[in-house]
């Protein structure tokens, strides 16, 4: 796992999100701004966030992302949730974007 370099939701800055259509490596980093095993109380409930598709805060979707994270660098980019990895980005950008920090 990469190491995480945590950023606050209430510090973080629309330039620290990258764009969905950036490489691997730039999503893999932002989602290691927030530990999510750790947020959500461990592994269990972050796979039954990330998995059950009902993240809506910005905590939760950067949750789910940090989730994702390792799930697609050990498929090889071959991930059956591309979809879900490519939006997230955009979907915590408009939360940035429009100040709802919860």
């Amino acid at each position: 796992m990469s190491a995480i370099h945590p950023i606050s939701n209430q510090d973080l800055q629309v330039d620290d999100i990258p764009n969905p259509d950036s490489d691997w490596d730039a999503w893999n980093r932002f989602a290691h701004t927030i530990n999510g095993y750790d947020v959500q109380g461990g592994f269990k409930p972050c796979a039954d966030l990330a998995n059950g598709g009902d993240a809506k805060s910005l905590t939760e979707l950067r949750c789910v992302l940090f989730f994702e994270a390792p799930l697609e660098r050990h498929s090889g980019d071959m991930s059956a949730d591309q979809l879900l990895i490519r939006e997230l980005p955009g979907s915590i950008r408009q939360k940035v974007e429009s100040r709802q920090l919860d």
